[in-house]
């Protein structure tokens, strides 16, 4: 149900509905104030106060969001649209659903309207990215899907893991790593997908770099079990997402990594022309390890700096020096 539906209903449909909005919404605030009011009496004049009231409030969020590049883009998004005869809720929801907006300016219109339900922005942003077909659009859904870190998307994102549609799969990979409220679930989910061979590389390789930010210390397993992938994509991001694991408590990296990071220092495959090879990441990996072990990352900073410094370094090496630079 949009805002502008909210103030057409009955004072009983209206605390129906905000009886089930989430209870940092501006409507569940509002039902403890003008509920009793309502309830008595839906006067025009009521609803024009709690109309202005939830307006207020929108574009008191709208000026805060102009602090940065990308809410700055989105005000003039907004004004655009509004200088067209539009609401500013309908503005809102168009430029949430916007593909060529881009997933920053998507996302802060997602997060003003979600002052009045985040449940029912996420519910649209799902419905669309099931509803397309194009690999650009669907990772710019995706993208803007997992800022609002809602566990109401997990489920359907995971059965998104085994869509038809490859792109969508990949889509939903690169999500599910960036909703850490949702770890164990998901990286259950993207650990089957990491493993599962008649998975396409693009989908496995986007799983494994996603496992890399849940930090689940379940995904160990799975990652080492495809360190022999024949897949050199599908070998750098799980040699990435092994190093970049810790326990979420103490910071700590798992000492369960590091044998199986060292046996990738002989994997001089390279990921592609604008990376490096396994056996850099390895290297890197180790050298970052929580606590440190000395000799991993003494050799680690050492190489970095003959990588920056050396006249006869490749193309490279410098990418990867470069790259790591804020370890030395």
């Amino acid at each position: 149900m949009t805002i502008s539906a909210l103030f057409c209903c009955s004072s009983e449909a209206f605390i129906g509905v905000c009886a089930i909005y989430r209870a940092n919404s501006i409507y569940g605030k509002f039902v403890k104030t003008f509920a009793g009011i309502l309830t008595l009496r839906t006067a025009p004049e009521t609803l024009s106060k709690l109309r202005a009231r939830v307006e207020r409030k929108l574009r008191k969020r709208l000026r805060q969001v102009c602090r940065s590049e990308a809410g700055r883009a989105t005000a003039r998004e907004i004004q655009r649209r509004e200088a067209a005869g539009v609401s500013l809720e309908t503005a809102l929801r168009d430029l949430l659903l916007d593909g060529e907006a881009g997933w920053m300016v998507r996302g802060e219109a997602g997060r003003i309207l979600a002052i009045a339900s985040q449940c029912s922005v996420v519910d649209e942003l799902l419905t669309q990215f099931f509803s397309q077909t194009e690999k650009s659009e669907l990772w710019e859904t995706a993208l803007t899907l997992e800022q609002f870190e809602d566990e109401h998307a997990i489920r359907p994102l995971i059965s998104a893991l085994s869509d038809h549609d490859v792109d969508r799969r990949r889509a939903a990979a690169r999500a599910l790593g960036w909703m850490p409220r949702t770890r164990t679930c998901a990286a259950r989910a993207l650990s089957e997908a990491l493993t599962d061979v008649s998975q396409p590389v693009s989908v496995r390789e986007e799983a494994a770099e996603s496992l890399a930010y849940l930090s689940s210390r379940s995904s160990i397993p799975p990652l080492i079990s495809v360190l022999d992938d024949p897949s050199v994509q599908v070998r750098f991001w799980s040699v990435f997402a092994l190093g970049s694991i810790r326990n979420r408590r103490s910071g700590h990296s798992y000492p369960e990594v590091i044998a199986p990071l060292e046996a990738m220092l002989s994997d001089h495959h390279s990921l592609n022309e604008t990376w490096w090879t396994v056996a850099r990441e390895a290297l890197a990996m180790l050298g970052q390890l929580v606590p440190p072990v000395p000799k991993w990352n003494d050799r680690f900073r050492q190489e970095l700096t003959q990588a920056t410094e050396a006249v006869d370094a490749t193309a490279e090496d410098r990418r990867w020096a470069q790259f790591y630079s804020h370890c030395i």
